[in-house]
Parts: C-alpha cells; structure tokens; sequence
C-alpha cells in the first residue's frame, strides 16, 4: 500500500482510491459478516413437518369438523379452514341455507400428499394433499360423494384448503340463485 504523510505529522492517510480501511471499518464489515452468517446457518428455510403417520387423521378431523354443519359451531369450523377468517361471513350464510342442515359430517376416502409443483399447480400452499371425501347426511349415507378438494399443512395443522371451501361456497351461492364468487374467496 501507497501511504502518504500530511503535513509534518507522522500520521499516514491511505491515498485517495487505495483499498485501505481503518480498523474500525474492518471491524464493522467483519463483525456484519459473522452476523450475517450466523443467522443464515440458524435460519431454516424448509417447510414445516407432518406426522405421516397421523397425517390422515388429522386431514379426516379437519374435513369432519368443517362438514359437521349439524353443529351450528362457527369458530371451530373456521380454525380448520386456511385463511378460514377470510371466508367467515359467507361460510356463516351458507350455513344458514337448508343445504347445510342436511350434512352431517364428511368422511375421508383417501387423500394423497403432493409434491411442491403439484400443489403451485392446484393453487395451494405446500406441503397439501389431494382428498377425495364424502360429505354424509344425518343418516351417515353420502349426500355428495366423491368429492375431491385439497387439504394443506399450516402452522403445523392440516387444514381444508381454502380453494375446496370456495369451490363449494360457490355451489352453495349457485343453489340459492345467486351469481359471482363468494365473499372472501
């Protein structure tokens, strides 16, 4: 390095466009540095785990508790739904529909973990699952069998994907001969 002195001190300035630093300014880009570092290494990026071992049961209890529309119980029903706040006021109209009376619960047929681009491809979060299910009467018969939507895992809780909630508000909108999306979906 290329010092030079100024005026008649001993002090010595880097040159203007030398890459000298002062020790202060080392310090401060190495101490950012180990930061910086420490908290990319104690950081995760990775998705939250399931239990594969519990993941359909809790898949069917999320299904059961959204479908058990016998039980006029509002909150739980919006817990088990993804973004279940944002769909609360339609989701609550439907219930009041004489549709909805005759559910009585919902019973998982199977359902299938998907990889990452399948779920993007659905318009879920991942991780999530394809279900097929059975939405029953008071008597335990299927009244919509068959059906198919999506479950995905939350916070740590698999939850009734928004977009099969959607997909069956808008059929409940339909019946009642109403048109457009429902509210929040």
């Amino acid at each position: 390095m290329t010092y030079r002195r100024q005026r008649s001190d001993t002090t010595e300035v880097p040159r203007r466009g030398s890459r000298a630093r002062s020790p202060r300014v080392t310090a401060i880009a190495l101490a950012a540095a180990v930061c910086l570092g420490a908290a990319a290494c104690g950081s995760s990026t990775s998705a939250p785990t399931y239990n594969k071992a519990t993941a359909g049961s809790d898949i069917n209890s999320a299904y059961q508790t959204v479908f058990n529309l016998a039980n006029p119980s509002l909150n739980p029903k919006i817990a088990a739904i993804q973004d279940g706040t944002t769909i609360q006021t339609a989701f609550n109209q439907a219930l009041t529909s004489s549709l909805a009376k005759s559910s009585a619960g919902a019973k998982l047929d199977s359902y299938t973990i998907l990889s990452s681009s399948k779920c993007t491809s659905a318009h879920v979060p991942s991780p999530c699952a394809k279900v097929v299910y059975d939405i029953d009467g008071p008597t335990g018969t299927a009244i919509l069998p068959n059906s198919q939507g999506y479950a995905v895992f939350v916070n740590g809780k698999w939850l009734v994907a928004k977009a099969t909630i959607c997909g069956l508000l808008g059929l409940f909108k339909q019946a009642s001969g109403q048109t457009g999306s429902p509210q929040g979906c």
